[in-house]
């Protein structure tokens, strides 16, 4: 299959591990970027986390395609020369090693820069490179709960929630893949490459940052985020056939008496709890949490179809809440193209989610499967120059693998 995405041409040596660093590298691959996977003969831990599929870590299938497996021992020196060959020939090296460890193995920026100082160094970190905790190792629900994400999640009274997905890792990994964009534009401006640094706990306090800020002194106590701590669990409205979550923004005062109306609710067209034409008792509205219950059972006899579809002819928004085989069966994921399917030489045909950016001119695209450990090593070791009895020997030493 020819590459033709925006990245086709620039190598990346990959030498991160689990979720952050390898999410990052991926999007890199489906642009086009020749991704050069460096795993220690162990392989990315990732590759043990279950579910398995036929052996195969579902985890590491879903952040690994369009990517090349290299085995080399890079805590000796053999390796780590070999790793410093790689990289002299990149754009891109990634790692998350932590604060200083990878210099500690001779693999820091300033020395790979000495021979490359075209390449952009990305180094991903839990806690940054400076402080009390730079050394920690950090973990989801550990950076989450510092991150004070779990604060305004669960219900009131309870014990706190984390956010289901790893939005501590996932984000982070988008950050960092700005950060290479950016820095390789400065590259293709100057002619220099450099090295940036993004951490997972300082991603998640830019993510804080909107709701901190409107928390700051405000004139009224009173607004978007501003009840995130006291806002009750949202489950959404039932209805005759399952939930449904709706807002109501756009209708004139004829509409939302007819909507009124229509719900048999008329006793509340003058409440001052649905003022503002319902809004302050839908969505974040002031009265939302209290005026629950009248919606509901306004719904009661309804299905939430006929809700959404009503919502909808007055120009309010309303979705249904979906578990996850009604998700991947909607028309709207189907339209989107959400989800593909990947054929792999040991798991066999699974399914995945494609890339999510539209290009018009350099197009996002699947290349290859998710290798197996060691996949590559011969192919990208002789790109490099080494001949075949020079790999023969590596082997012998248990260098690569």
């Amino acid at each position: 299959m020819s590459i033709a995405g925006s990245m086709a041409g620039f190598r990346v040596v990959d030498l991160s591990t689990d979720l952050c660093g390898p999410f990052c590298t991926m999007h890199l691959g489906d642009a086009g970027a020749e991704v050069i996977k460096v795993e220690l003969p162990s392989g990315d831990p990732a590759r043990r986390i279950g579910p398995m599929i036929a052996d195969e870590s579902a985890v590491f299938l879903s952040l690994n395609r369009n990517k090349k497996s290299v085995v080399i021992d890079y805590r000796r020196p053999e390796g780590r020369d070999l790793v410093a060959r790689l990289a002299c020939g990149a754009d891109v090296l990634v790692e998350d090693f932590g604060p200083g460890r990878v210099a500690d193995l001779g693999l820091g920026y300033d020395n790979l820069a000495r021979d490359n100082p075209r390449l952009v160094g990305c180094s991903i970190s839990a806690f940054g490179e400076a402080g009390p905790l730079k050394d920690l190792p950090g973990a989801e629900l550990t950076i989450q709960a510092m991150a004070e994400y779990t604060a305004s999640l669960g219900s009131i009274g309870e014990p706190p929630v984390r956010v289901g997905a790893d939005i501590a890792s996932l984000n982070t990994a988008i950050f960092a893949l700005q950060a290479i964009f950016a820095a390789l534009f400065h590259r293709e401006r100057t002619g220099a490459g450099q090295r940036v640094a993004v951490s997972q706990f300082g991603s998640l306090l830019h993510m804080r940052g909107i709701m901190w800020h409107a928390l700051s002194n405000p004139d009224d106590w009173y607004g978007f985020h501003l009840d995130s701590y006291t806002y009750p669990a949202e489950h959404g409205y039932q209805t005759k056939n399952g939930p449904m979550y709706f807002i109501l923004r756009h209708g004139s005062s004829e509409d939302w008496d007819r909507f009124v109306i229509e719900l048999g609710m008329e006793e509340y067209l003058n409440d001052p709890r649905f003022g503002n034409y319902g809004r302050r008792a839908t969505g974040i509205g002031q009265h939302a949490a209290d005026v629950r219950p009248i919606w509901e059972e306004a719904f009661k006899g309804r299905t939430r179809e006929e809700i959404i579809d009503l919502v909808r002819s007055i120009g309010g928004d309303a979705v249904p809440i979906l578990d996850y085989p009604a998700l991947v069966s909607h028309p709207q994921v189907e339209a989107l193209g959400a989800f593909t399917k990947i054929e792999h030489p040991t798991a066999g045909l699974f399914t995945t989610l494609a890339p999510v950016v539209r290009f018009s001119q350099t197009p996002t695209a699947i290349y290859s499967a998710p290798p197996t450990l060691g996949q590559h090593t011969g192919d990208v070791l002789q790109s490099m120059g080494l001949s075949i009895s020079e790999i023969d020997a590596l082997r012998v030493a248990a260098i690569i693998a």
